[in-house]
This record gives C-alpha cells, sequence and structure tokens, in this order.
C-alpha cells in the first residue's frame, strides 16, 4: 500500500503536536506564557485545586500516548531532539504533580506565581493596559492562596516552612512598598483606585496566608529530605541524567577537592603566608565608589563583551530587526528586587513588544551607615564585579538569550522548554572558562575569585546530595559552607536553608561539568576543525535541552555526560 503523499511527515506532526502540548501547558500555567511573551495569558494565576490538578494530569498522559505513537525514524538529529525534550517536558510536570507533591510540601514552590513585577517593570504596553492585567491577577491571589492552604500538609518542615513565611511575607511587602506606587504612575483613576483595591486585598491575604505558615513551622519537623528514589528521578525527568547517585556523588566530591587545592595554589602565589581570607579582604579593598558602581560597571561590561570578539570566544547575534549589536542596559536594580546583588533580566523568548533586557546593580541605599556601604562595596569589588558580569551577561545569561532569540530559528519547544542545569551550568561555566582563555591571563586575584564562586556551587551539589539522599541537617550543611567555602556564618546557613527547598540547585556545577565533559569529548573528536567558538555557538544554538539529550545530538553516541 502506498503512502499518501499528501500525508503530513512526521516532522510536521511533531511540530503541531508541540505547539498543542505547549499551548495546554501555558493554559494550566499562563504566568509561563504570559513571561515568555504570550501576552494573550496575561492577567492569569494557575488553578492548582484538585480538581484542575486531576485534569492537568489526564492531559498530560494522553499528550505522552500520543508522542509516543510517532514513528520517530524518519526525523533529523535535530528533530529528535525536539521531540525527545517534549517526552522530558510533559513527564516532569506529570513527575512533580503525582510524585515531588510540592503542593503539599513545598510552599516555596508556588511563591514566584505570585511575582507580578513583570507587569510594571517591562514596557510591553501601556501602562493602564499592564495595570488592569495586574489587576485581574491580584483579584485572584486569595483564592490562589486559599488553594495553597487547603493542599499544605500540616506537618510541614520547619525550615521550608520558615523559608515560606520570609518569601510569602517579603511579597506582601513588595505589593505594599513597591507595586502600589505604580498607581500614582497612570492618569485614569478608575484604573488606579481598581489596581490599589485589588493589591490591598491580595497583601492581606498574603498576611493571613503567612500567619498560617508560622503556625505550621512551630508544629512542624526537620524532615524536609526527599530521599534518593525522588532525587533520581528529579534528575531523569529534569535533566534527562540516568546515573547512579553514587558517581554523580562522586564526581562532585572530586570537583570540589581539585577547587580546594586549586584555591590554596592560587593563594599562595598572589602572598606567600596568608589566608585565603586575608587575600579575599585585600581584594574586596578594590572597588567602585557608590557614585561610580553603575558606570563602572556599564565599562566593564563593554570591556568584557570586546574580550569575546578579539579572543574569538562566541558569536554575538545581531538584531534582525534592525541588524544592529543589542546592549543590555545597566541599572539600578528596583526597590522591589534589591534582596539580590545582581541580576539579568532578559526579554522573554518570544517577546516582541518589549525587547530590552536589563542587567540590575544593587546600588548602596542612601540610608545606610558609612560602615555598612563600605562592606556592601566590598562585596563588588572589582574582581567580583567581573565574575558576576561574566555569569550574568557577558558570555552567560544575556548571550544565551541572544542565541535564543536572534540564532538559527528554534522550535517552539526549545523556546519553551528549558533544563535547569544548562542555563545555570552554562551561566557557571562562563566564569572557568574566560579564565581559561588570553583574557584570564595573568589575573591571579580575579583567578582567586572565580574559584571561590566555584566553590560556593560545589558545596551546594555535595549539600543538595547530602542533606536529600544522606541524612545531613541544616547545621551540618551550613558547616559545610563555612569550611570548604570560605563563607560566614550567616551567608553560609542562608545557602544551607535553600537547599531544603531547592534540592536542584547541585544544577550550577552539574551542569557546568557536563558542559565541560561535553566540550573535550566534541574536541576530540574534532580534532584539527575544532574551535572554542564554533562549540559555543553550536551548544546554544538548540535552546536549553538537558545536557545528556544534546550530547547524543552533538556527538552521535550515548556516551556518559559525566
Amino acid at each position: 500500500m502506498t503512502q499518501n503523499a499528501n500525508a503530513p511527515t512526521t516532522a510536521a506532526q511533531l511540530d503541531a503536536l508541540a505547539h498543542r502540548l505547549i499551548e495546554e501547558h501555558w493554559n494550566f500555567y499562563p504566568t509561563a506564557g504570559s513571561r515568555i511573551g504570550r501576552h494573550e495569558y496575561d492577567g492569569r494565576l494557575p488553578d492548582l485545586s484538585p480538581a484542575q490538578i486531576s485534569r492537568r494530569a489526564q492531559e498530560i498522559r494522553r499528550g505522552i500516548a500520543e508522542l509516543q505513537t510517532l514513528d520517530t525514524s524518519s526525523l533529523e538529529p535535530d528533530e529528535l531532539l525536539s521531540c525527545r525534550m517534549l517526552g522530558l517536558f510533559l513527564e516532569r510536570e506529570l513527575f512533580t504533580f503525582e510524585e515531588m507533591r510540592p503542593l503539599e510540601n513545598n510552599p516555596m514552590r508556588q511563591a514566584g506565581f505570585l511575582n507580578l513585577g513583570g507587569y510594571v517593570r517591562r514596557d510591553y504596553a501601556p501602562l493602564e493596559e499592564r495595570l488592569r492585567a495586574a489587576t485581574a491577577a491580584l483579584r485572584q491571589v486569595p483564592d490562589f492562596l486559599q488553594t495553597l492552604d487547603n493542599a499544605l500538609r500540616d506537618d510541614l518542615s520547619c525550615p521550608v516552612a520558615d523559608m515560606s513565611v520570609e518569601s510569602y511575607g517579603g511579597m506582601a511587602r513588595f505589593y505594599r512598598n513597591d507595586l502600589a506606587a505604580f498607581a500614582n504612575a497612570v492618569n485614569d483613576q478608575e484604573i488606579a483606585a481598581a489596581f490599589t483595591a485589588a493589591l490591598d486585598n491580595a497583601a492581606n491575604a498574603l498576611d493571613a496566608f503567612t500567619g498560617k505558615l508560622k503556625t505550621r513551622a512551630q508544629n512542624g519537623n526537620q524532615d524536609f529530605a526527599i530521599g534518593s528514589r525522588l532525587y533520581s528521578r528529579m534528575l531523569a525527568t529534569g535533566e534527562g541524567l540516568d546515573l547512579p547517585l553514587e558517581r554523580i556523588a562522586a564526581v562532585g566530591q572530586a570537583n570540589l577537592e581539585e577547587n580546594l587545592a586549586r584555591i590554596r595554589e592560587v593563594a599562595a602565589s598572589i602572598a606567600p603566608g596568608k589566608t585565603v581570607r586575608e587575600i579575599v579582604d585585600a581584594i574586596g579593598q578594590d572597588h567602585p565608589s557608590a557614585a561610580a558602581l553603575i558606570p563602572d560597571t556599564r565599562d566593564m561590561l563593554e570591556n568584557i563583551r570586546q574580550a569575546l570578539t578579539r579572543h574569538d570566544i562566541i558569536s554575538l547575534p545581531p538584531n534582525p530587526a534592525n541588524g544592529t549589536d543589542d546592549r543590555c542596559q545597566v541599572v539600578e536594580t528596583p526597590e522591589y528586587m534589591r534582596y539580590a546583588f545582581a541580576a539579568m533580566d532578559s526579554a522573554g523568548a518570544l517577546e516582541t513588544r518589549a525587547t530590552e533586557s536589563f542587567y540590575y546593580v544593587t546600588p548602596v541605599e542612601e540610608h545606610w551607615t558609612a560602615e555598612q556601604a563600605e562592606e556592601w562595596l566590598s562585596n563588588f569589588n572589582y574582581n567580583t564585579l567581573k565574575i558576576v558580569s561574566i555569569h550574568e551577561v557577558y558570555p552567560g545569561h544575556f548571550v544565551h538569550n541572544l542565541h535564543n532569540r536572534y540564532g538559527r530559528p528554534l522550535p517552539l519547544i526549545n523556546r519553551a522548554a528549558t533544563s535547569y542545569a544548562f542555563s545555570e551550568g552554562w551561566a557557571h561555566y562562563t566564569e572557568q572558562m574566560m579564565l581559561e582563555t588570553e583574557y584570564g591571563q595573568g589575573r591571579p586575584e580575579l583567578l582567586l575569585t572565580q574559584l571561590l564562586e566555584a566553590l560556593v556551587r560545589n558545596c551546594r551539589y555535595v549539600c543538595s546530595l547530602s542533606m536529600h539522599t544522606g541524612g545531613m541537617t541544616v547545621d551540618d550543611a551550613t558547616r559545610f559552607f563555612v569550611e570548604n567555602a570560605y563563607m560566614g556564618q550567616h551567608p553560609a546557613r542562608r545557602e544551607a536553608l535553600r537547599g531544603t527547598f531547592d534540592p536542584g540547585y547541585l544544577n550550577y556545577t552539574l551542569g557546568k561539568l557536563m558542559i565541560l565533559k561535553l566540550r573535550q569529548d566534541y574536541r576530540t573528536q574534532q580534532k584539527n576543525a575544532y574551535s572554542l567558538r564554533n562549540f559555543h555557538d553550536r551548544l546554544l544554538s538548540y535552546g536549553a535541552p538537558p545536557l545528556p539529550l544534546i550530547r547524543q545530538t552533538i556527538l552521535n553516541n550515548d556516551s556518559p555526560p559525566l
């Protein structure tokens, strides 16, 4: 029987199926659609009620079944990658619902749905239109929080409950102290009044929910660990990584020990006889003034950007709309985000209206004492600022976003589905990679700073595994950060607490190590045809897939990713 010449190809079937399944995902998680640049999803929060969770789980199963019926034998390697990405995308969501069950045990996972800063931060439409959408979302906050409260167990883990109290309490302050100010920025008093009323009601609902979380924290336990089975499943569905945890742990421990030895070696070359801490304190004295922080950062970015071209490290795709090279805007961090040291805010992968990107740098506050200002600026010393800027901007997150937006055309699934290990692993990898190029030659203080940042991520890796599969406590993890990452007690405890609700924070180092191994194997395979720039351009040309999947595509083999 001959095949119908007009029948759609498997590739066309895959594309149509991917579009439908992703639209179904956005209909359930409208905030994801809105943030990627599809503003028809503005003004909506997800309905996480049991009935809707059950409906969505059935929908995902149907999608997985349809995907499995496709005959993938005719797909090109890039198409097969997208097909596998779509499968993992669905499996990860189903795993979250049915196995991780964060609605019952991890309210930190839902806090991000309530961050409505994008409505005021990005100028994609007139402010009046954006405030209407924000008002619609705010009106849904009380019901959203009631759904969360109904789903949460009473025996919540104390560390997770404590961090959730801080997060949701901070969101209430953000609503009252930051979002509220935008009511005065519009002339339409009806819009302003509706926005203000919805904001007050939402903030009050957050207060009530925070109070209930405090009760759970008082009555809770210390059992935050997800266990080995769920940990393995988290890596398999989220990152496509199916290796024994013992192997993953051994690789991370070896990298920690390597970086500890390297930092001692570098410190001895800088100042023999001095401790790493003494050298770090000395490095911290060389920093911008409060007034120069933003302009100095802007100049530094341009210097790093030029180095990318001068040393042939990576391509910088131009904006096809006008043929120009995009630059991110270096600005002070908005007040409602000043918990962060610095952050990259890039446009969504499908954004067409507001394509500007912002590199936020948190300034010295006017009310700080001279001592507080000096301590803050010492953290912004020129070496740390360079490493952070490499991670966030050149060639880290911002350049990754340029490739996603302006590089070769990508299927929708490659834009919508992102791997934690790829995204953060790439940015973390660039810190080390830049120091390996000519850019890093003759800069031992910069190398020491890069190693300090690597040690923090090494400790996240080891502590995540140990806390969730090996019985490590928060106190144990705090000591581990202090002893192995040269951290003070307070930041070390904050890092340990993050591990209780974010076991995936091992992905910074995990992703970096998988990229380093892929680079090594690709170089061996390419021989004289290899170049660093070509490797980076090819790696970023796929979006942010799970690294074991992209490894199969680039190397065309099933060699181990670690």
